[in-house]
């Protein structure tokens, strides 16, 4: 190549790279020097102030709102570093001193830098500020987040999701309960967690959900029936035998396991005896329930295929001759 290029032009590339190379260096270098100085930064700030956030979570109720004025008290800089400390304890602390913490949240000016970024129009940002909706809980979180839950991306849509689990009022019930359909875009375990947190508060649309047109709500619901041991969903789940998707039924049967319900040992039978991966989990069903209820039942699944027997518990004929 150097016998195609002039010497003065070769020179010259070489310095333009060398010139190229000193530079990244010296980029890679600043962005070290800033990083750790806002590391050094952060350091100091935590030994100035975790205390002030910790006394908050074990104050009197007397004693709290002097401490809540210090932190209003605090410049800028200081009550961002605060808030930004309080939401990564919040995801450790709950009861009254993740109350406490939210208090002190807000006093440190966190909650409208979250709502702001609620509108953003980076995706990474609307999804982190639900996440922080979720733990802060601030003034009109639920109203954000129910319209995050709608978000043209996904990853906003399941974040937001995720922290709708944090409240009981009946509209994030029931936006999370739609989550569960198979085209909302949201993993179906991320929805079942969320109503898992809500407990007692999401029975009613669980029970509801279980009669829904949608495949995957009947069949979220029917895993959730059982966890949460939902009052009168014993008709629908031995109902959701017959359901068209194999899915569905499947999590009837593992619900029914937690919560079984004599009525149900007919159909489960008649599965068990169709055999394949159903009629075994029919078995294992079968075999969850009282003896008292179970005993006839197994008796008839003696003659059933091999698999179903093992599923059942029961012994294998040679075994027993």
């Amino acid at each position: 190549m150097s016998e195609l290029l002039p010497p003065e032009l070769l020179r010259l590339l070489l310095l333009a790279a060398a010139l190229a190379t000193l530079a990244m260096l010296v980029t890679l270098l600043a962005q070290r020097t800033t990083r750790r100085r806002r590391e050094r930064r952060r350091a100091e700030l935590d030994a100035i102030h975790r205390r002030l956030v910790l006394e908050s979570t074990i104050a009197e109720d007397d004693e709290l709102p002097a401490l809540l004025d210090r932190v209003r008290g605090l410049d800028d800089a200081d009550r961002a570093h605060i808030g930004r400390s309080v939401f990564m304890m919040l995801r450790d602390v709950t009861g009254e001193a993740a109350d406490r913490l939210r208090q002190v949240a807000a006093a440190s000016g966190l909650a409208p830098r979250v709502t702001a970024a609620a509108r953003h129009r980076s995706a990474v940002r609307r999804a982190d500020a639900a996440e922080a909706l979720g733990r802060l809980a601030p003034e009109g979180a639920l109203e954000l987040l129910l319209a995050l839950a709608e978000d043209r991306d996904p990853e906003v849509r399941t974040v937001a999701v995720r922290a709708l689990g944090e409240f009981e009022h009946e509209a994030a019930v029931a936006r999370v309960v739609r989550a569960l359909a198979e085209d909302s875009g949201v993993p179906s375990t991320v929805a079942a967690t969320a109503l898992l947190q809500q407990g007692g508060a999401a029975s009613d649309r669980v029970r509801l959900a279980l009669r829904d047109p949608d495949a995957g709500i009947r069949r979220g619901a029917a895993r959730i029936a059982g966890l949460l041991q939902v009052p009168g969903s014993a008709d629908e789940l031995v109902a959701l035998l017959q359901d068209d998707h194999e899915s569905v039924r499947l999590a009837a049967m593992r619900s029914l396991e937690r919560m079984p319900v004599r009525e149900a040992l007919e159909p489960l039978v008649g599965i068990a005896l169709a055999g394949g991966t159903t009629g075994e989990a029919a078995a294992r069903t079968i075999a969850s329930m009282p003896p008292a209820w179970s005993a006839s039942a197994l008796d008839v699944l003696d003659g059933a295929e091999p698999g179903v027997r093992r599923a059942a518990g029961l012994r294998r004929r040679e075994a027993a001759a």
